[in-house]
């Protein structure tokens, strides 16, 4: 279909607008297909029960009935020495190197496993050389003093390790062992359970906070729009004062360096004579170290001034776009809640993709691998067995030569099969990664052309508001899916392929780390930077492409050449007005992140004990960080979509200088606050709202 929209060259909605990059729409849509079948291949194939359920180290999902075992009511999973699941092997065949058993209810005392027999048996058998913590010599008295009553009593059968409070001896089979050997070898354990007890603090502190955290969430928004609204006002004084500042701390420093190279004028020392020294009043001290610093801040200082000089119009330019930026965004604040649908559709893909992934990794039967963990410089004549397949069966007979043996035993591992689905697992995870990195970016794309077609209409408009649409925001939506959705899906399509090789070198890459090939090394280092250069670009090149399609409708390189060429004519002023609003921003970010944590302080340590009573925390500190991190993410997102409305609007002005001459045939459609700066006016004058 054909619908009339936009068209800066002419007054009025005279253009008509088609279908965009149709090839690779189709391109898109077939993919799309082929990954919805691959996600429900996966989801045939696979088993949900081993997504909700965990699974021992026979491969024994807990919660099901086994017959001669019935695991129905033992839907928990019991590592025996849970600290070992933090060592490389884990990392490496995925799988918790420790005992682990399906339990109906987790113990609710703190206790553990000691799987290093051999350890504790040496400790047990040996003489007490370690001096024991007996009251009645003055080492144990100190030892005492300093272990604070911490012992533990030992059951050697069970393996079970509860804590006690006598601080003069620990037993093990009534034999008496060192208090420090035990604190040694328990110390990761301890570690554990205070993290674990201080996450339960926190999630108790938030179930109790969790309405005043959305409240405060509700004014981050407010005071992040109002930020917005306001920058109308004062975002020229903003700039210039800061300017203006920036040139006043520079100058006297300038003068500051001066007048200490004249107060050590005597000195004859040079920095040459002196060497390197920690002591850097040393260098405070010679007259070369001020001459320095009042070269380079004066060379600093009259940069900065003849930038405000010469850049002068350039940055009222910049200013004035801000403040169109702020008036559009007012007369349009369902754009501000915009990122919301954004943030939506990428949970969805995500998901997604992490349902298939998990459901892919999931799919065959049970696979077992020997883990061997023998020290074979001591045992002559015998091969290692690590990570060869074994059947759990056979391995779990009493006949059995490893049959409960620590050292090697056959454990549960992943499962899988040998079918070519499941030899292709990898690759459909891969295709999976990149289907998920282009339909994300295509999101995020969508997001801005709909942006950048709203805010375009505010532009295009002769008479504001009158002549903007009745919903822009929702007609710029309808446009960029019915007929640009194959040139979205282009640009997305090149960041989705740069970012699938940049994971593919950061694979590399880690894989490399133990080599000693310092020149594959430094080769996959500068690829590494190169990519990220490139695909810093082409956001840059396909943001100012997809703000071209919103007002002109046509193909993604037309728009994307377009928008290139234009902004190469106009580079000073591009580079000016990303650096104002970038100050802009991050000002707004800084505001509000340091505004709303400094609230959260106050409200959380119960400053405004006379209007509001926060509620009592175990650690207060923790509403405080979530809020401030939180505010930040929500003035991040409010203020994308104001530098998006001053991206579109000032590539809108610059197409609008460059195809119009004032002329009444082909008049400017900037506002007269551009126009006055520029020197530039309507031959024939018209009455708009904004004059």
């Amino acid at each position: 279909g054909k619908e009339k929209t936009f068209d800066p060259s002419f007054k009025g909605p005279i253009k008509k607008r088609g279908c965009t990059d149709i090839l690779c729409c189709l391109l898109f849509f077939v993919f799309i297909l082929g990954y919805i079948v691959i996600g429900l291949f996966a989801w045939l194939n696979g088993d949900p029960v081993i997504l909700l359920h965990p699974t021992d180290n026979q491969g024994r999902i807990c919660g099901l009935n086994y017959g001669d075992l019935d695991l129905r009511n033992k839907n928990n999973l019991f590592y025996f020495d849970l600290t070992r699941c933090a060592s490389a092997a884990t990392l490496i065949n995925l799988q918790c190197q420790t005992t682990q058993i399906c339990v109906s209810t987790c113990p609710n005392t703190s206790w553990t496993y000691f799987p290093d027999v051999a350890k504790l048996e040496a400790a047990r058998l040996s003489v007490i050389a370690a001096t024991p913590l007996d009251s009645t010599t003055a080492e144990g008295r100190e030892q005492i003093a300093q272990r604070a009553t911490s012992t533990f009593f030992l059951d050697w059968d069970k393996y079970i390790c509860t804590y006690g409070f006598n601080a003069r001896k620990a037993y093990v089979n009534s034999s008496l062992v060192s208090i420090l050997f035990l604190l040694d070898g328990t110390a990761p354990v301890k570690l554990y359970l205070e993290a674990r007890a201080i996450a339960e603090n926190i999630f108790a502190d938030l179930t109790v906070s969790w309405y005043w955290l959305l409240g405060m969430l509700a004014i981050t928004a407010v005071v992040a729009f109002l930020w917005i609204v306001i920058m109308r006002w004062v975002a020229g004084i903003m700039v210039w004062v800061t300017l203006l500042g920036i040139i006043g701390v520079l100058s006297f420093g300038v003068w500051y360096c001066y007048d200490e190279w004249n107060t050590v004028a005597g000195s004859n020392t040079t920095i040459i004579a002196v060497g390197f020294t920690t002591n850097l009043s040393t260098y405070l001290a010679l007259q070369d170290t001020w001459l320095a610093f009042l070269i380079i801040l004066a060379i600093v200082d009259a940069i900065m001034i003849l930038l405000v000089i010469f850049l002068r119009k350039r940055i009222q330019i910049a200013i004035k776009v801000i403040e169109q930026s702020s008036k559009a965004i007012g007369w349009m604040i369902s754009t501000l809640f915009y990122p919301l649908v954004t943030f939506l559709l990428v949970l969805i893909a995500v998901s997604f993709w992490a349902a298939t992934a998990l459901f892919l990794a999931s799919t065959g039967s049970p696979i077992y691998q020997v883990i061997d963990s023998r020290n074979l410089t001591s045992l002559p004549n015998t091969t290692s067995l690590h990570g060869q397949t074994c059947d759990i069966n056979l391995w779990s007979n009493s006949t059995h030569q490893y049959y409960l043996n620590d050292d090697v035993s056959c454990v549960f591992v992943k499962y899988g099969g040998t079918s070519i689905f499941h030899n292709n697992v990898i690759w459909l995870q891969v295709v999976a990664v990149f289907g998920m990195l282009w339909i994300v970016n295509w999101i995020l794309a969508l997001g801005q052309c709909t942006l950048a077609g709203a805010f375009a209409s505010y532009y295009w408009a002769w008479k504001k508001p009158q002549d903007i649409p009745l919903l822009p925001l929702y007609s710029s939506f309808g446009r960029s899916l019915r007929y640009h959705t194959g040139s979205l899906a282009f640009g997305s399509l090149i960041i989705a392929i740069v970012q699938i090789i940049r994971l593919m070198l950061e694979y590399a890459d880690n894989k490399l780390k133990t080599a000693e090939n310092k020149v594959a090394k430094f080769i996959l280092k500068c690829m590494k930077c190169c990519f990220w250069c490139l695909e810093k670009f082409l956001k840059f090149l396909n943001r100012n492409a997809y703000i071209m399609i919103a007002v002109y409708g046509k193909h993604f390189c037309w728009s994307a050449k377009e928008a290139f060429k234009l902004l190469m004519r106009n580079i000073i002023r591009a580079a000016v007005i990303d650096k104002v609003t970038d100050f802009i921003l991050f000002v707004g970010k800084l505001i509000v992140t340091v505004g709303m944590g400094a609230l959260a302080w106050a409200f959380f340590t119960n400053k405004f004990v006379s209007l509001l009573q926060a509620p009592t925390l175990n650690y207060y500190w923790m509403p405080i960080i979530i809020v401030s991190v939180a505010a930040y993410f929500v003035a991040a997102g409010f203020f994308n979509t104001f530098g998006m409305a001053v991206d579109t609007i000032f590539l809108c002005f610059l197409e609008d200088l460059e195809r119009n001459d004032g002329s009444e045939e082909k008049p400017y459609y900037m506002s007269k606050s551009l126009r006055d700066v520029l020197g530039k006016k309507n031959k024939k004058a018209k009455k708009r709202k904004d004059e």
